[in-house]
């Protein structure tokens, strides 16, 4: 009986008849690759010896004395937080050797002097604010600043914060106190003036002037005529916009009667009786024609079909005898026209006793069929009481037709 080959062995193996067999290499040569080396002991043999591990030095640093200051871990490194240094006072005391300090005492000194010059200065104050009795604020101030210096330079007295206060309140004091004596002087001249114009258009004084005005108030209401309206027209501004100007020309039928810084005030009405928009001015209407001229800014578009003029009433007339009154005289009007204005010039003079400022003339244009087409208004500076004639201008912002005529109404304002 045989003994079957081992697995593996050539005769079992299958051939695959389609792969050639790997060539052989001939007895005797050398192999194609060299053979790979004997791997190294991953580990020294048996009973191999190893070189002896160094040994530290095992000496140390002294230690700190007790008591001490720790030794800076580097040059320049802090102590321990909150450890003084060695030989350093503790903290709060002063330092060894050295005498310990105490708080200043407290100012003992008196400061009544300082109040009693800040009470002054403020009073002062306050009463300089107050019109005529700010003349009597300047006694308080000056006291205040006097006082208030005495108690700042003393020695003996303190509280210097309040002198100082003092001291600066008073000086605000006087510049308030000067400001409004000037208004106060001011607000005297006002009131002369206003109780001195009748006495100026009549010619009398003051006292004698009074008389006369509480007879006309004494007198009946019948004795006094109202102011008439002779004449109103208007018309749109030549330049446009929502401007209109107007001009009135009142009648005072009163010949030793006059009204007195008048109030006058129109009213420009559209075809519905809408007011539109109101002008008001101030006039002293002497007897006979006065004209007053104006504008209306505020009209918008609407359309204005009539003026509504408010008068004094009879009763606000105040006495004034035509032979003590004065009147005024116009002359030589000359209206001059270029292609851009006519400008028209004359002459005015009076028989007032004293001067007059300020003298309105409005100059009323009509054009050949008598209608007003415009008016304008000047001033004379000063009207000399000597009868001297003084010049007029009063310039149209267009070219009038050549036969406009003018008419000039001096009044006072």
């Amino acid at each position: 009986m045989s003994t079957p080959p081992p697995p593996g062995t050539p005769e079992d193996s299958p051939v695959d008849p389609q792969v050639p067999p790997a060539p052989q290499a001939p007895e005797g040569a050398e192999p194609a690759y060299p053979a790979a080396p004997a791997p190294e002991a991953a580990y020294p043999a048996a009973g191999a010896t190893y070189p002896a591990a160094p040994v530290p030095d095992a000496t140390y640093p002294p230690a700190t004395p007790y008591g001490a200051p720790a030794e800076a871990a580097y040059p320049g490194a802090p102590t321990a937080y909150g450890a003084p240094a060695y030989g350093a006072p503790a903290y709060g005391a002063p330092a060894y050797g050295a005498a310990p300090t105490m708080a200043p005492p407290a100012d003992g000194r008196a400061k009544t002097l300082a109040i009693i010059a800040l009470v002054l200065a403020g009073v002062g104050a306050i009463l300089a604010f107050i019109p005529f009795v700010t003349w009597f604020s300047g006694l308080l101030l000056l006291a205040g600043f006097i006082v208030g210096l005495i108690a700042l330079i003393s020695k003996k007295h303190g509280g210097k914060g309040f002198s100082i206060a003092a001291v600066i309140v008073s000086v605000v004091g006087w510049i308030v106190s000067l400001v409004m004596t000037f208004v106060s002087i001011g607000l005297m001249g006002q009131a002369a003036w206003d109780q001195a114009t009748v006495d100026e258009i009549g010619g009398t004084g003051g006292s004698s002037d009074s008389a006369p005005a509480d007879n006309a108030d004494d007198e009946p209401a019948g004795a006094r005529e109202d102011l008439e309206v002779v004449e109103a027209s208007f018309g749109r501004s030549e330049a446009g916009g929502d401007t209109w100007w107007y001009v009135i020309i009142l009648d005072n039928p009163n010949a030793d009667y006059i009204f007195d810084f008048a109030e006058i005030s129109v009213e420009a009405l559209d075809a519905e009786g809408t007011i539109l928009d109101t002008s008001s001015t101030y006039r002293t209407l002497l007897s006979g024609a006065t004209a007053v001229t104006g504008s209306f800014l505020d009209v918008g578009a609407g359309e204005i079909s009539e003026l509504s003029v408010l008068l004094p009433e009879a009763i606000d007339a105040t006495s004034s005898p035509a032979s003590e009154t004065g009147t005024f005289t116009v002359e030589g009007i000359t209206p001059t026209t270029d292609e851009y204005y006519t400008t028209v010039r004359g002459t005015v003079s009076g028989t007032f006793d004293t001067d007059q400022e300020y003298v309105e003339v409005v100059v009323v244009a009509r054009n050949g069929a008598g209608a007003i087409i415009g008016a304008q208004s000047g001033y004379v500076d000063r009207l000399p009481a000597d009868g001297s004639k003084v010049q007029f201008e009063v310039m149209f912002w267009e070219p009038l037709p050549a036969d406009t005529t003018y008419e000039a109404f001096p009044g006072l304002m």
